[in-house]
């Protein structure tokens, strides 16, 4: 036998091929027998749905005869068998391989599908463990590939975790060969304690929603129960007089802030913000438990907010915009939720040095602006308030009280905005409700523009807008009414 086929058995790293394909394949590997569950469940949920509305009204408009309730249970009966026989059926037609350079995913029961990733474009492999599966043990993998859309390409809702932990290692394998070597150990930037947790949730602004959530609620049984009981019900509940119902008031915003408070622990709750080689890793969650890694060369933009109950004591949270890691607003985006605004540029430094720029030291639109940014806010309230006046008269001119807001918040948004460059990183900040901060590099920038309206060119006013690729649509930043020279001029230097 010649050296060279003794060499390739003994070391085939020196014929350069990858690691990949030099290990055996994994070949129609099926989830685990949890998933047959988590399909059934998930079957169960979509279809229950739907079936809620017709089963309460024909069980609350039937008076509650016997024949509706067993004609209930038999449907109930029947919708669970079938969606246990179709968790089955989903989990054997479901199988996945790693063969070569390339991941396949098979599944579908009528209809077959197979979906095929090269290993070089998966950016990150994350992992989530809800109630159900931290119950057995078991972990979600997800796939993310480089130019996917706000959701992930692949997810493998039940593995075993040594499994999930050796497909993850296996998939980016590529990458960290490409990229030099072995994965570097993690370092914790940053935890997020239980005090900081509560505080998040108290000024989370979050209140609106939940009460929003209640009021749906109290639709929706006014719409399912039958008229009388509905009617009874809420008489029985409503108050009757001033006093009662300022009461009522308080104890609902009461309510709202602390379902707004436990909803932020649940979501938060243990979140760790950490770094290996040019990855972030970030840990979260109380029941659903979430392992996300994000790629440092997918992150195009990050956003300091403070919000209007945390601006005052000089706080915010981060947020990221990523090339293909998701639009959705929130959690999935959030790369830190609560922290002093002048530790911000630290932890950009250990965690992204690319973004770590001086976000407050941002300069202001000039003055001549001002009327521009309150004849913005006060003219839609003002189109709102004259046909209310007119046609509701006298009650509808309250809506004229609102002039003020508007012209508070104009002025607000007239302090807010401003822009600074420096050390090739663009700074712009704004306010809608919440006064936000954007750090972009100028290499991230996707376009540029400048516009200037005649109502603009009289005053020597402009606009810059700038984009970045973000989600599946891109994000859009702009800062209204800058002097017009200095528009010109930073857009020559992006």
């Amino acid at each position: 036998m010649s050296s060279e086929p003794r060499e390739f058995l003994e070391r085939p790293e020196a014929f350069g091929k990858p690691t990949a394909e030099r290990e055996p394949p994994l070949l129609d590997r099926h989830l685990h027998p949890v998933g047959m569950l988590l399909d059934a469940l998930g079957t169960i949920r979509q279809w229950i749905g739907i079936a809620a509305f017709p089963s309460l009204a024909a069980l609350f408009g039937g008076g509650l005869r016997p024949g509706t309730l067993v004609l209930i249970g038999f449907f109930a009966v029947l919708l669970v068998v079938g969606a246990a026989v179709w968790g089955v059926l989903s989990w054997r037609a479901t199988t996945y391989s790693v063969a070569g350079d390339t991941f396949t995913l098979r599944r579908g029961v009528v209809q077959k599908s197979e979906r095929s990733l090269r290993l070089e474009r998966i950016q990150s492999v994350d992992t989530v463990q809800g109630v159900i599966q931290r119950l057995f043990g078991v972990v979600e993998l997800r796939i993310e590939t480089a130019g996917g859309g706000s959701e992930p390409d692949v997810r493998l809702p039940a593995l075993s975790r040594e499994t999930a932990e050796a497909l993850r290692e296996r998939l980016t394998r590529v990458h960290r060969e490409t990229g030099g070597g072995e994965e570097p150990e993690r370092e914790v930037l940053r935890t997020l304690g239980v005090r900081e947790l509560l505080v998040a949730g108290a000024t989370s602004g979050q209140v609106g929603v939940a009460a929003s959530l209640l009021a749906g609620a109290t639709q929706f049984v006014q719409q399912v129960l039958p008229e009388t009981l509905a009617a009874r019900l809420f008489e029985a509940i409503l108050p009757r007089d001033a006093g009662t119902a300022v009461l009522y008031v308080a104890a609902l915003l009461v309510f709202a802030w602390l379902l707004a408070i436990g909803g932020t622990f649940l979501a938060y709750y243990g979140f760790t913000l950490s770094r290996s080689g040019d990855h972030l890793h970030i840990r979260r969650g109380l029941l659903n438990r979430y392992e996300a890694t994000i790629p440092l060369a997918r992150i195009q933009a990050i956003r300091v907010v403070e919000g209007v109950l945390r601006q005052p004591f000089g706080l915010a949270y981060l947020r990221v915009d990523s090339a293909g890691y998701g639009a959705e607003e929130g959690t999935s985006t959030t790369l830190y939720p609560l922290l002093p605004v002048k530790e911000v540029p630290g932890l950009l430094e250990a965690a992204a040095p690319e973004f770590a720029a001086p976000v407050q030291e941002v300069g202001p639109v000039p003055r001549r602006a001002l009327r521009r940014y309150l004849i913005r806010a006060v003219v839609p309230v003002l189109l709102l308030a004259a046909p209310l006046s007119y046609f509701f008269y006298p009650w509808g001119m309250l809506a004229l009280l609102l002039v003020l807001p508007a012209a508070v918040l104009g002025w607000l948004r007239f302090r807010a905005a401003g822009w600074n460059y420096a050390s090739e990183r663009l700074t712009v900040r704004f306010r809608n409700l919440a006064r936000t901060t954007v750090v972009v590099p100028r290499r991230r920038l996707q376009s540029r523009t400048v516009s200037q309206t005649p109502f603009q060119r009289r005053l020597h006013l402009a606009s810059l807008e700038v984009q970045v690729a973000s989600g599946s649509t891109g994000a859009g930043f702009s800062v209204l009414d800058m002097d017009a020279d200095d528009a010109l001029k930073l857009l020559a230097r992006l």
